[in-house]
């Protein structure tokens, strides 16, 4: 039996980050939610932001519960983090349009914008993290225990989709490369051996093993 993942919106606008989020980290994040069943039977919802510019995952959180309090205590753990974006893109749904979450983001002076629905390629990049989490993940998973269970998993993917995972949309580079400024040196095309400063992490909860260069890291 797997673990039984449910998205229940996407969020992110290719348009904006073309025209504002390019070159800079945190200049553009875009949130959304979705939902994850838990023992099979008991659905808790998931917070996912991105940053747009270096395709890091800024939050992967689970939430007590859908409304505006939890999600704005997770947002702001990860500003904590990572520092404020300039722009938010959200979901036009009632929890991001409310006055709470719109107090949130006016004292944190986060311009909120609101990503295309039903546009093909206007929410590709939360959409891509979202399936991403699901389908390469959470799925591997045979039953999610419970939140503290799933407050691992999402701390877990954090680490090895923006540590560990290179992305093809980022040239090979993990997120973590292009937020930092950390880019590593390109292997020489005429190498005759492997380098031998290989190190390797498993990740025991999804059976994942993954490899880098440790100058790289």
């Amino acid at each position: 039996m797997y673990a039984v993942v449910e998205a229940t919106s996407i969020v992110g606008t290719t348009y904006f980050e073309g025209e504002e989020g390019d070159g800079i980290p945190n200049h553009v994040w875009s949130v959304d939610t979705t939902k994850v069943w838990c023992w099979g039977l008991w659905p808790i919802h998931v917070l996912v932001a991105i940053d747009h510019f270096s395709r890091k995952v800024v939050c992967v959180a689970p939430l007590e519960g859908p409304n505006a309090g939890w999600i704005i205590e997770a947002l702001e753990r990860a500003i904590q983090k990572h520092g404020a974006p300039k722009h938010l893109i959200s979901y036009q749904a009632s929890v991001f349009v409310g006055d709470a979450f719109a107090e949130f983001l006016q004292q944190r002076n986060i311009k909120p914008r609101f990503g295309a629905v039903g546009k093909h390629g206007s929410i590709a990049v939360t959409e891509r993290v979202i399936k991403t989490l699901k389908y390469q993940w959470l799925q591997r998973v045979p039953l999610i225990k419970g939140f503290g269970h799933l407050m691992l998993l999402c701390t877990e993917f954090q680490s090895w989709y923006n540590a560990w995972r290179p992305h093809m949309t980022l040239e090979g580079l993990r997120p973590d490369d292009l937020y930092y400024d950390r880019k590593p040196e390109k292997p020489k095309r005429n190498l005759k051996t492997a380098p031998h400063n290989i190190e390797r992490h498993v990740f025991p909860e999804t059976r994942i093993t993954t490899y880098h260069l440790k100058n790289a890291a």
